[in-house]
This record gives C-alpha cells, structure tokens and sequence, in this order.
C-alpha cells in the first residue's frame, strides 16, 4: 500500500458496503462490483483479535468515531496493515444512516 494512498468505503447500518474508492479496490485487489452490497468482513484478515472489532462497533454503533490499526485480506490472499478511522455518519435528524472507513498506510510505530 502506498504511503500517500487513502482507502475510502461507506457501509449500512448492517456493514455491507455501498462505496468503495478505487484506491480500496486496488488494494484489496476486488471490483467495484465484487466489492458493492457485501460485508465489510470480506477484507477481514483471521489475525485480526475478534475484540477490536467489538470494540470498534459498539464504539460507532453509540455514535462515536473508532481508530486502529488493522490487518487486512486482500483478495489474493495477501494481508495489508492500514490505520483505520470508522465514523457514523448522521442524516438531517440525527440518526445513524452509515458508516464512513478511511484508511491510511501505517507508520511503523504504530504497528
């Protein structure tokens, strides 16, 4: 992944994915059309501790931001390292309507 690269998707409220910029597609090494409607698990990497995804979604679930570093799958079976920043995004009312991940490369402290 290329330091200057930001891996961008949106999910539902049920994580499937509704957006993928095409810097999150080449990385993961999937089409648009692989990626669109699936959970976001799809990228899931198996060493990735089960906890900080709990943890991570019962922080954007209460409405607040997460961010860590997180170990990735791609579709070929290679794994990336990103930092990830997952954010509810709100409608006009308040409500949660999706979230928003923006990943960068890591710097290596924080690995």
């Amino acid at each position: 992944m290329d330091k200057h690269s930001i891996l961008l998707s949106t999910t539902d409220l049920d994580s499937r994915i509704t957006y993928a910029n095409q810097s999150f597609c080449e990385v993961a090494g999937y089409t648009i059309g692989e990626m669109l409607g699936q959970p976001h698990n799809l990228v899931r990497n198996k060493d990735m501790p089960k906890a900080a995804f709990k943890n991570m979604w019962s922080t954007i679930q209460r409405g607040d931001s997460w961010m860590g570093p997180v170990k990735n799958l791609a579709k070929n079976g290679d794994y990336y390292w990103v930092n990830a920043f997952v954010t509810p995004i709100r409608d006009t009312k308040g409500e949660i309507v999706e979230y928003q991940s923006v990943r960068t490369a890591p710097s290596p402290e924080t690995l």
